[in-house]
């Protein structure tokens, strides 16, 4: 058996689990992929037993040599860029540490891995890693020290195993683990037993409809959050250039399409989980167009977009917020702080989506999980403040001016549905068509304002005092106005018993309809 070294740069994080879920150390060997130039990735997850996990692409693999490189002291310390920032197919290259390959040992205590190079000789491994390795850290267990005094680490064991050629020139890189951790196979069959829980659809847009219907993932359980983010944090395409309304990721949705890069699991084609259409109260956005910084020295490339969806909350929820995406790979997922936003704007906040695309810098911020940022980073900083105040000084000003106007137009509705009411209930009473208006002078705050009746052979005229006029709350003065002409028609009875009688129909009948 052979060791696997690790470099001491990366040993806390293996210690205590390098990703936060099962989908970002998947998203590693997505990333894998890509950067191998592989045009489709098939995660398995043996779907509804869970006992093992595979993940297989079509990419140029590697060759036995270049894995026991990686194995006996490359990880954590390679820079995996040595040809430049872009794949042979011209793609952003992703991946850096080439820590992702060990990223599966997060639901798995040993895999096999095989792979064919194409025009080389390809080779098949059994990984093996160490239970209890904060454990091994801590005693100091396994520590070593090359020839340069760097310190690198035993985590776990591979042996190569007889690996048969596939046909015809075939290559890509299969990665099997079919040791799962019992927790991880316990969570996800208990998941497909929630209440909310159904089978995902074939086609990823009306799965997308089911999310939208619940208020958090969590409803939907574990495997409905692992296809998730997994469509939100991985270099796919959207649904269409349609997906956000204004075509903001038009762009975008063209770049990610030329890199003809697919993304399966469970058979299920993936694309981003983002569509937003049918609001019926429409959008606000915001089309961030390419901002170059240079802070201290070092360039900062990005845009982006921020959408409002006006008076109805984002669901789920992991859709709120901000994303920030480097080389199209999401860095943790949607942020619903806003990037520590600064300001209290109510539920309003919970109407906010929006995504960054960084083509340089902020690298250098990443923690090694590629989770999560230094937030006192200068990049990650200047990013921040230019959210902040688009945020503050465009995005929310409009959706308060959107606010008041939705107000003033429900407000125009309910007085003319109203009027309607009023009307019918008059009309019904009289056997007349009746015609209602307002007073169009204000009266003194001194006088209390009266509703006129006008009777004529066939037809009724109700003149409602000028809204401003009546001392009550907004929302309250047509139904005051209503009152006031039934009140009107009613003392037009003969005796008080009759008033009374008439007034009080009139009132059921009004108030039933209002």
């Amino acid at each position: 058996m052979a060791k696997i070294r690790v470099h001491e740069k990366v040993l806390g994080h293996l210690s205590r689990g390098l990703y936060r879920s099962p989908a970002s150390a998947l998203r590693e060997l997505v990333s894998n992929a890509w950067d191998a130039d592989a045009s489709v990735v098939r995660i398995n997850t043996n779907f509804p037993n869970f006992f093992q996990v595979s993940v297989e692409d079509n990419g140029r693999g590697f060759t036995k040599s270049e894995f026991q490189s990686l194995m006996e002291g490359g990880i954590g310390n390679s820079l995996k860029r040595p040809g430049g920032e872009n794949t042979g197919l011209g793609r952003p290259m992703i991946g850096r540490l080439g820590i992702g390959l060990l990223g599966i040992a997060q639901i798995c205590g040993a895999f096999t891995i095989a792979s064919n190079p194409g025009g080389g000789k390809g080779f098949k491994a059994r990984v093996r890693l160490y239970d209890l390795l904060r454990k091994r850290l801590d005693s100091g267990e396994g520590i070593v020290t090359d020839t340069q005094s760097v310190k690198v680490v035993d985590i776990g064991e591979y042996e190569f195993q007889d690996h048969e050629q596939g046909k015809g020139g075939m290559r890509g890189t299969v990665v099997l683990a079919d040791a799962v951790h019992p927790t991880f196979t316990g969570v996800f069959q208990q998941s497909l037993k929630f209440e909310n829980y159904r089978d995902p659809s074939r086609e990823w847009k009306k799965s997308l409809a089911t999310v939208s219907r619940v208020h958090s993932l969590q409803e939907l359980g574990d495997y409905w959050r692992l296809l998730w983010e997994l469509a939100a944090c991985c270099p796919i395409p959207y649904l269409s250039k349609d997906a956000l309304p204004h075509k903001l990721i038009s762009d975008e949705q063209d770049t990610l399409t030329s890199y003809n890069f697919g993304l399966f699991v469970d058979g299920i084609r993936l694309f981003k989980p983002v569509h937003l259409r049918g609001n019926p109260y429409g959008y606000t956005t915001r089309k961030i167009p390419r901002q170059t910084k240079m802070i201290y020295g070092n360039e900062l490339n990005f845009h982006g977009y921020i959408v409002v969806q006006e008076g109805a909350q984002l669901r789920p929820d992991e859709l709120r917020g901000i994303l920030i995406r480097i080389k199209n790979v999401a860095i943790g997922y949607y942020d619903p702080s806003m990037l520590d936003y600064r300001f209290n704007e109510g539920p309003r906040s919970r109407w906010v989506t929006g995504e960054i695309f960084v083509e340089r810098g902020l690298e250098d911020a990443l923690n090694i999980d590629r989770d999560s940022f230094n937030r006192f980073h200068p990049e990650y900083r200047a990013l921040q403040q230019f959210v902040h105040e688009t945020l503050r000084r465009e995005i929310f000003p409009r959706v308060y001016k959107q606010i008041d106007v939705r107000s003033e137009r429900r407000a125009k509705e309910r007085a003319k549905e109203h009027k309607e009411t009023l009307k019918a209930v008059v009309s019904e009473a009289t056997g007349s068509s009746v015609r209602v208006k307002y007073a169009r002078e204000e009266r003194d705050s001194e006088t209390v304002p009266v509703a006129s009746i006008e009777e004529r052979k066939n037809s009724v005229e109700i003149v409602l005092p000028n809204p401003e006029s009546v001392r009550a709350k907004k929302k309250h003065r047509s139904l005051f106005s209503a009152v006031l002409s039934i009140f009107e028609i009613a003392i037009r009875e003969r005796t008080q018993h009759k008033q009374r009688e008439k007034f009080a129909d009139l009132l059921q009948r009004l108030l039933a309809k209002w």
